[in-house]
């Protein structure tokens, strides 16, 4: 696309006529500079010509400032959109969601410093800091770079621009990384603390951490949701057993939005409320509408649409010493080159009773007890698992699941079914830890996994409920994230 540069000096003439005709030559000339590439233009470049203008023409100098403002964001999304359209690559496009685009990346966790299992969230402006922690396989170094996308609600990307949403540096290197020692597998540990002194978060809402090597933002290598808050808003949610059909299988979640802090214009459409269950984003809730309001109060006490299944606790297995067999393990085989650990046989939960026992809500824990050096003493390991089951299922694949997959049904986490063990078989490469997972099954053509028809499915069953509250401000471009809060049910 090719810019006429006499239309945006005329532009800028007709939109702030009284100012001083040189000033505007100035800002015409930044702007050119600019587009040109010679070097990128801020709002503070703009800003600290306008400032030298006349105090009397205040007005006309706000009008101009608004109008470079929009202009360079406009011109940036036609500038990156005719890159990203002449580049011939074959790397992969961004999905703004979790995902890891290297099967040699591994062990990759991000969580709030003094909350080992919590989401990737912070609290604005609060000191809260987020962990990042990784492996690469490779076992080399390789210059790894970041950044921070911001997010509406629904994880598509702003209407706003960087430098609106992130002081300092808009990306920024990895610079601390540590290399595997004494392991049979190589690997390289790199980590990450965000916010940091050289990029803070200057705006709520959700991110995308997009992490790429190469200083080459189109050569991905995973992204991962973050979540910032502001204390806008309190959520108090409370749970209770289902109704109906669900009485002995379903968790339906109520909660109060107090919005004595922060006034808020039409909460019916300018308030979208999401809430997950433990880390899962692929069964979570939205669309709830207040079905009273009283004061400050918006209150969700709902029959409708607000239940999730109960599911059941989670299996685990320990390996966080490898020098004696725990109470999952069947066998340990050290194949010289690796190390394999065999599970014993998981039997089908269905037709079980429910009992309970405490878990970890399917998280995991990269811990090493017999060297105090983790992370880069711990050893990759070959877990097996079987499960045993007279035939093959037809409608749908089996996966094993939990934070360990991401909570997705990924293929290197998928089960087959063998009909000489007659049962069902998978593998995966894990690092020394604690770990706890499920079953899923996926519906072919489904994208909701369900974990009930091999775990069983009970009210009574542990789990956290997150609540997530967006508020979209009129007159802004963006989604900010106004409450958060957690739930741990069963409530009594």
């Amino acid at each position: 696309m090719l810019l006429n540069s006499s239309k945006i000096k005329d532009s800028l003439y007709i939109t702030v006529k009284p100012l001083n005709r040189r000033k505007t030559d100035d800002l015409y000339h930044l702007l050119k500079v600019g587009l040109s590439g010679k070097r990128s233009v801020k709002e503070r470049d703009c800003f600290a010509i306008l400032a030298m203008t006349d105090s009397r023409h205040c007005e006309e100098r706000s009008s101009l400032f608004n109008f470079c403002r929009i202009f360079l964001v406009v011109w940036s999304c036609f500038v990156f959109s005719g890159i990203k359209a002449s580049q011939k690559s074959d790397e992969p496009k961004i999905r703004y969601t979790d995902t890891i685009y290297k099967d040699y990346i591994k062990s990759l966790q991000l969580h709030q410093i003094g909350w080992k299992f919590s989401p990737p969230i912070v609290q604005l402006n609060s000191g809260d800091l987020l962990q990042l922690d990784f492996d690469d396989l490779a076992g080399d170094f390789v210059q790894y770079s970041y950044t921070l996308v911001h997010c509406d609600a629904d994880w598509s990307p702003s209407d706003i621009v960087a430098f609106d949403y992130l002081k300092g540096f808009s990306t920024d290197q990895i610079n601390e990384y540590y290399y595997s020692f004494n392991t049979f597998q190589k690997y390289t540990h790199y980590r990450l603390v965000l916010p940091n002194a050289n990029m803070q978060l200057l705006l709520s809402g959700n991110y995308i951490l997009k992490v790429f090597k190469d200083n080459n933002p189109d050569s991905l290598i995973f992204t991962r949701k973050v979540y910032v808050y502001e204390n806008g808003v309190s959520v108090l949610g409370t749970e209770k057993r289902g109704i109906g059909g669900g009485l002995f299988t379903k968790q339906e979640v109520m909660f109060t939005i107090n919005t004595l802090r922060m006034q808020i214009t039409d909460p019916f459409h300018a308030l979208q409320i999401f809430v997950s269950q433990n880390g899962r984003w692929d069964n979570a809730l939205t669309g709830f509408q207040p079905n009273n309001v009283q004061g400050n109060s918006l209150i969700y006490d709902l029959d409708y649409n607000n239940s999730f299944d109960g599911g059941n606790q989670f299996r685990s297995f320990d390996m966080t010493s490898l020098k004696y067999l725990t109470q999952n393990e069947d066998a340990f085989v050290d194949n010289k080159e690796t190390y394999e650990i065999k599970l014993k046989p998981d039997e089908p939960r269905t037709s079980q009773q429910y009992y309970t026992f405490a878990d970890i809500g399917g998280q995991y824990l990269i811990q090493d007890k017999d060297d105090d050096s983790t992370p880069i003493n711990s050893q990759y390991v070959w877990i097996d698992f079987y499960m045993p089951l007279d035939s093959e299922i037809t409608t749908g694949k089996l996966y094993i699941f939990g934070a360990l997959s991401d909570w997705k049904c990924q293929s290197d986490f998928e089960m087959h079914y063998n009909k000489m063990r007659h049962g069902y078989v998978g593998s995966a490469y894990l690092k020394q830890g604690y770990y706890e997972y499920q079953y899923a099954y996926l519906k072919n053509g489904s994208g909701v996994a369900d974990v009930t028809l091999i775990e069983g499915n009970h009210f009574e069953t542990t789990n956290t409920y997150f609540f997530y509250v967006y508020y979209r401000q009129i007159g802004l471009f963006y989604d900010k994230l106004v409450g958060f809060s957690t739930l741990h049910a069963p409530s009594n």
